[in-house]
């Protein structure tokens, strides 16, 4: 990781054990992997969900469920913490792999490979984007937030006068984030990710860029 990258921290609360050995680590990406297969089977509701299903579908002990989470709401937002801190991760990387490119085209690889990786598993991002804001806490929330932010402002590089950085990134990732959950969630089987739905965020990311790149 370079030394600008964004760290994402940790979800409060949701963990109670830090999988390091790769026996461990094979447990909780199985537990993430199950709780995610069961709620897809009853239709996105976290109260319909148990802890012996999720066990017996990982294919673990009840025991071993609570070496990991305290309860199925700590195990949904640590689901939910992890697959937005990869996804930024990809977009980390996406942004320094084109960082010599113009900003133009860097916003739009980055939000295509964001579209990509929603678009790939829609039902199961539909599912935890609904239950984000349920089980995540309000602190943490507001700390990913900032995290993605200040991911997208370290893309803008210096392209952007530096007292409207900020500013900017957050309109970027509230116009990609936004725009993405919300279609995603009201269009269901209709989300289009190559579609009618990239051209329009293109549309207004680079009107906002050009507008914002010369104000100071």
């Amino acid at each position: 990781m370079s030394r600008n990258s964004v760290r994402v921290s940790p979800a409060a609360g949701s963990t109670r054990r830090k999988p390091s050995q790769s026996r461990a680590r094979v447990s909780a990406e199985a537990l993430q992997q199950a709780f995610v297969r069961v709620l897809l089977e009853h239709q996105g509701r976290l109260a319909k969900v148990t802890v012996r299903e999720v066990a017996a579908v990982a294919g673990v002990g009840v025991g071993t469920f609570y070496e990991y989470a305290a309860n199925m709401r700590g195990l949904a937002a640590l689901t939910i913490h992890l697959r937005v801190k990869a996804l930024a991760a990809q977009l980390q990387a996406c942004a320094e792999a084109h960082r010599e490119a113009p900003l133009p085209a860097r916003v739009e690889a980055m939000l295509d490979l964001q579209l990509a990786q929603i678009a790939d598993d829609r039902e199961a991002w539909a599912a935890l984007f609904r239950l984000e804001r349920e089980v995540t806490a309000p602190e943490v929330y507001a700390r990913q937030y900032e995290q993605w932010v200040a991911l997208w402002q370290q893309a803008l590089g210096d392209e952007v006068p530096p007292a409207r950085a900020a500013t900017v990134a957050r309109m970027l990732h509230s116009i990609g984030y936004g725009a993405v959950t919300q279609a995603l969630l009201t269009l269901g089987p209709a989300f289009d990710a190559q579609g009618s739905l990239r051209e329009e965020l293109l549309l207004a990311m680079h009107a906002y860029l050009a507008a914002a790149s010369t104000r100071t």
